[in-house]
């Protein structure tokens, strides 16, 4: 019998050359990296995320500024809280008085829910801290007015300013009159959907301000103003304060005013501070919101709302037009409702189950249902947008929107993503929610990379290999090489006690020893960003320079301020002709360059161990306080000038704005007061290339 050999033929037959292999596409690389805290997180990632080209990597500290999570913030909590017109006529019709009193309003006066570990606030109640500095209703004013000054006003359009509100004199709050509180600007006819849709109440400009904080030392009660309905009518001064509190505890133990030096008036602070007490005279004026002024006694009474137009009203019901009550769970819409019905067509926002979530994510989707009657929300007034068939927003909105993180990373396309790497942390009680907001951008990330790509963790201890046998952080290793290029960490215990409150635990900037791990983290991982780059030799000794500086800016006109770190090793002489990656560090609002450079010691301590090597990197901290200007119209964006002279105590020059410019163009008072200082940072980075030995872009086969 004939044996038949087909298996053999068949797989001659079958078989094929193998496909001669491809080389791995070459990864542009830049060597840069944009960081920082707070103020410097939002820049970090407006600049990063709009310019992804000039790096590799963004790291925002404190979260970024997210366009969505920020809005909801804004309208629900900021400014919001108030009763219903009806509720609020009719305390109006019983008593004019009354609009003042804060216990007339306790039955229809409700916070919105809110999402875990998100404040509950309101605003007649903000959420303060002092962690990172005094975070008050003081300071919430001066934010508020800083951020329209950098994007535009969130809560109008006015085409005579960016900022200020519409029928406001933009010079009157720019620099305010001795008698804003006492003569405030009326605007007639401002019509708000909500509050005012016949015009039939003026709206003002008003006073706020963080009030002292007394409470009653044997009962730790706060005490309450408002007991006395004199202080109702016509608020006290606050050189009253200190006899009426005494007399209100007289029989408990004595009144205490809240000093942030001591641990009773730190918890008494944290306890009850930011909150408005109509019945104390407010002193702080608001210079980018207007009241409503329904008894017509020209003050911001505690029932009175706020003026939010902000954008045309929408039915936040996701994509497919549809609420769930509607929904046919094939994406389309039903034609009977079923009250109670769940998410059928799956479209509802969920920052860790769904994250493309279009039904209440916050913001207006193409073919969301919205109302054409442009922002005030009121037919036949001629408001901006009225009748043009486009969802419309005020400027600042806008501008917010097109520097939103989320949005600007879901442009990247396959291999953008594939070399842009994001690192983002935040307390899980950050003062403004930060870590939240972190998170919301990370799901972007995590969405388009898979979770098995990237590194979410609710502690640093969670990082892959940075935990030690003690079970402490140790992140001075080597073995970054194995942690998610792409990472997110949310700081912060649960059920925080009272002695961890006053320590900042989770909060903005968070403990001594948490406000390291966040530096410790970012050092270690830009250290590892390029584990193909060839590493200096290991300095036998910590030699590194820091040092502030200053150069021409054509894009501010002016002497712009940074400081900069140059590693160890870095002027040894047989590193004479190398080159470092750099790594672009942004403060937080209120800081400068000097008090945030000092941070860099610790990576240089630790590239001169030899036990870590830690990559040595070019640390650039820019000047982000907004320029001092001049009655000539002169700048100087520095801290002191050519003769060692602080510029806040020369005569004639003032900042731009109170404390941060939040990294971008900033838009002004007129539509002309524009001074570029997103665009100067780029100019700065030209600037560094040219004065320091960086590396340059190169196309390479693997980091």
């Amino acid at each position: 019998m004939r044996r038949l050999f087909f298996a053999p033929l068949l797989v001659i037959a079958c078989s094929s050359p193998p496909a001669p292999s491809q080389p791995p596409a070459p990864i542009r690389t830049t060597y840069r990296v944009i960081s920082g805290a707070s103020m410097g997180g939002i820049g970090s990632t407006s600049l990063g995320l709009t310019h992804p080209d000039r790096f590799d990597a963004i790291a925002p500290l404190g979260g970024p500024l997210d366009y969505a999570f920020f809005s909801r913030s804004m309208d629900r909590f900021f400014t919001g809280g108030f009763c219903t017109k009806a509720e609020i006529e009719a305390v109006l019709a019983r008593d004019p008085v009354a609009l003042n009193d804060p216990r007339a309003f306790e039955a229809c006066s409700k916070r919105p829910p809110t999402l875990p570990f998100e404040h509950s606030q309101d605003f007649n109640h903000w959420h303060v801290t002092i962690n990172g500095g005094t975070f008050d209703r003081n300071s919430y004013g001066e934010m508020f007015t800083d951020l329209s000054l950098a994007y535009g006003n969130f809560f109008s359009e006015n085409p005579a300013s960016p900022v200020a509100p519409p029928g406001v004199d933009p010079e009157r709050i720019r620099r305010f009159p001795a008698d804003f509180c006492t003569n405030p600007t009326r605007v007639k006819r401002l019509f708000n959907a909500e509050y005012n849709p016949d015009g039939a109440y003026d709206a003002i400009t008003f006073c706020d301000g963080e009030p002292n904080t007394w409470t009653c030392r044997g009962t730790k009660e706060r005490v309450d103003f408002c007991s006395d309905p004199a202080n109702i009518a016509t608020p006290l001064p606050r050189a009253g304060e200190e006899a009426f509190a005494e007399r209100f505890c007289a029989s408990k133990g004595g009144a205490l005013l809240a000093t942030k030096g001591t641990r009773e008036g730190t918890l008494a602070f944290l306890d009850h501070g930011g909150f408005r007490d109509p019945c104390r005279q407010a002193t702080e004026p608001q210079g980018v919101i207007l009241a409503l002024d329904f008894n017509g006694n020209g003050r911001s009474d505690f029932g009175e709302p706020i003026v939010n137009n902000g954008r045309e009203r929408f039915d936040d019901v996701g994509a497919d037009g549809c609420p769930n009550t509607l929904e046919d769970g094939q994406g389309g819409c039903g034609r009977t409702a079923v009250p109670g019905q769940g998410d059928l067509n799956r479209d509802d926002y969920d920052v860790d189950t769904n994250p493309t979530g279009t039904e209440q994510n916050w913001v207006w989707d193409e073919g969301e249902p919205f109302r054409d009657l442009g922002l005030d929300g009121v037919a036949g007034t001629g408001d901006v947008g009225e009748g043009n068939g486009a969802f419309d927003e005020s400027t600042g909105r806008k501008t917010l929107k097109a520097y939103d993180g989320r949005t600007n990373y879901r442009k990247l396309d396959a291999n953008g993503r594939r070399r842009f790497h994001v690192l983002a942390d935040g307390g899980l009680r950050d003062i403004f929610n930060l870590g939240l907001m972190a998170k919301h951008l990370f799901s972007a990330v995590k969405t388009a990379l898979g979770p098995e790509a990237v590194g979410d963790y609710r502690d640093f201890t969670e990082i892959p290999g940075m935990k030690s046998r003690s079970g402490a952080f140790d992140p001075w290793t080597r073995r970054w090489a194995q942690v998610p290029r792409n990472l997110l960490t949310l700081y912060g215990k649960p059920e925080p006690t009272d002695d961890d409150r006053i320590a900042g635990e989770g909060d903005h900037v968070g403990t001594n020893e948490q406000a390291l791990f966040r530096f410790a983290t970012v050092f270690n991982w830009v250290g590892s960003l390029w584990p193909s780059l060839e590493k200096p030799p290991v300095p036998t000794m910590l030699n590194g320079v820091q040092k502030s500086e200053w150069f021409v800016s054509k894009q501010l006109g002016a002497k712009w301020e940074y400081a900069i770190s140059l590693p160890a090793g870095y002027l040894d002489p047989e590193n004479a002709e190398r080159r470092y990656p750099v790594v672009f560090m942004l403060h937080g609002y209120g800081m400068d360059p000097k008090s945030f450079s000092p941070a860099a010691l610790v990576a240089d301590a630790n590239v001169a161990n030899p036990n870590v090597a830690l990559r040595p990197a070019i640390y650039v901290f820019p000047y982000g306080r907004c320029c001092y200007v001049n009655a000539q119209g002169q700048k100087d964006c520095r801290e002191t000038n050519d003769e060692g002279v602080e510029l806040d105590r020369v005569p004639g020059w003032a900042r731009e704005c109170n404390s941060g410019t939040f990294w971008i163009n900033r838009r002004g008072y007129t539509p002309t007061d524009v001074t570029k200082y997103g665009d100067a940072f780029f100019e700065l980075m030209d600037h560094i290339d040219a004065t320091y030995r960086t590396l340059a872009t190169a196309d390479v086969e693997a980091r």
